[in-house]
């Protein structure tokens, strides 16, 4: 995917605007070292779940970096679980990727249990969204279109039974495994750079 670095300025002038705070970098392997200039070993630090941060490799940046990383094991109970998901709001980082940012600046998130874009709203110092440039589009149309193909996808990654992992088609279903329960649009940071948004110059993530 080639980059047309007119779209990339425009996006990055339209995230300062809304007090996002936006990097551009040219490949997945240039994530770190940038990252590693913004968080302090030391730092409690959490994530949403994310193609594109295990592929910059920052899942295992977080997980042995010297952090107090947050994240549920499959040796906790279901109240340990809930417990540590919910002391992600009092993490100095949290890093997620986005499922779609439009060019006028906006970023756009949907969910299922919600625990990746609840902490993205509200609660830590710091947020990271690391992006691909195939996350850009131009129209909130476009970015609504690029989350219904998505969400088949990352249903099927998973392991759900939803209806769109048989077609690839959003049903707008009620099944009790849905993905895509809560839609959550940044328009504006009341804090000035809260949010890092860093745009990779590679297709990432789905």
């Amino acid at each position: 995917m080639s980059v047309d670095m007119k779209i990339v300025n425009e996006t990055m002038e339209n995230l300062k605007k809304r007090q996002f705070r936006p990097f551009y970098v040219e490949k997945k392997e240039d994530v770190l070292p940038l990252l590693k200039t913004m968080v302090k070993e030391g730092e409690t630090v959490a994530n949403g779940g994310s193609v594109t941060l295990g592929q910059c490799g920052v899942m295992d940046w977080l997980k042995n970096g010297g952090f107090n990383y947050l994240a549920p094991t499959s040796d906790m109970t279901d109240a340990e679980k809930k417990n540590i998901t919910r002391q992600r709001f009092f993490a100095d980082s949290f890093f997620l990727s986005s499922n779609a940012i439009t060019t006028d600046g906006r970023i756009w998130n949907e969910d299922g249990a919600s625990t990746r874009v609840a902490p993205l709203i509200y609660g830590p110092d710091k947020v990271f969204i690391v992006a691909g440039i195939n996350k850009i589009v131009k129209t909130q149309a476009e970015a609504v279109k690029r989350i219904k193909w998505v969400a088949p996808q990352n249903c099927a990654r998973i392991g759900f039974a939803t209806p769109c992992v048989e077609d690839g088609q959003c049903h707008n279903c009620m099944h009790f495994q849905r993905s895509c329960c809560t839609s959550v649009t940044l328009s504006y940071s009341r804090i000035p750079d809260r949010i890092t948004v860093i745009l990779v110059g590679e297709e990432l993530g789905v």
